[in-house]
């Protein structure tokens, strides 16, 4: 045997070692991330629940409303504070507090400011709502809904209070951290 030929098997081990190393770290990292995926789809889902069932609860609670004649319309009971929240522009300038502008976070947080579960402004039908209870039967306060109405013509010179803008947020959080949020708006109409 040649002398250049020495230590060349040892070389070729370590190169299939080195290969065989990154190829398992690679999949320790893949099946690793994949519950950290699901749990985030999960929390997604149950968001998306949660402001679903703000829909059909504030729908139920408006229907009873225009059927025993506490409304008429629309007009009067859409969120217009903190003021400007409704209107995309100000004087002809972006509006940094447009609900469309904000992060659903945000949104919560400028009608709660202190964060003690209640809104400082009127006009929210629901506000932080447990949407389903725990298997003790209490209120499960991980899955919460806020809903309110917002006037789709807003900064019009002149507006239509027969139709409005439905706004709800689900959030899921685990105690005081928000694991995810969905946010559904849907534009409704007086028949």
């Amino acid at each position: 045997m040649k002398s250049t030929e020495r230590g060349s098997g040892l070389i070729v081990i370590i190169v299939v070692i080195a290969f065989l190393l990154t190829v398992g770290v690679v999949l320790v990292t893949v099946t690793s991330t994949g519950p950290k995926v699901s749990g985030n789809v999960r929390n997604q889902e149950e968001a998306f629940n949660a402001a679903e069932a703000g829909f059909d609860a504030s729908r139920i609670q408006m229907n009873n409303l225009f059927t025993n004649g506490t409304w008429t319309n629309f007009d009067g009971h859409y969120l217009v504070e903190p003021a400007g929240i409704d209107l995309p522009t100000v004087g002809g300038a972006y509006n940094p507090i447009y609900f469309r502008n904000l992060s659903d976070e945000q949104l919560l947080a400028l009608l709660d400011p202190e964060g003690d579960g209640s809104p400082n402004f009127t006009n929210t039908i629901f506000f932080q709502q447990p949407f389903t209870k725990t298997s003790g039967g209490t209120d499960d306060l991980r899955y919460t809904y806020t809903a309110f109405l917002i006037n789709d013509e807003a900064g019009a010179a002149s507006f239509d209070p027969s139709d409005v803008l439905l706004v709800t947020i689900g959030v899921a959080k685990a105690g005081t951290r928000v694991l995810a949020t969905s946010r559904l708006e849907i534009v409704l109409a007086v028949e």
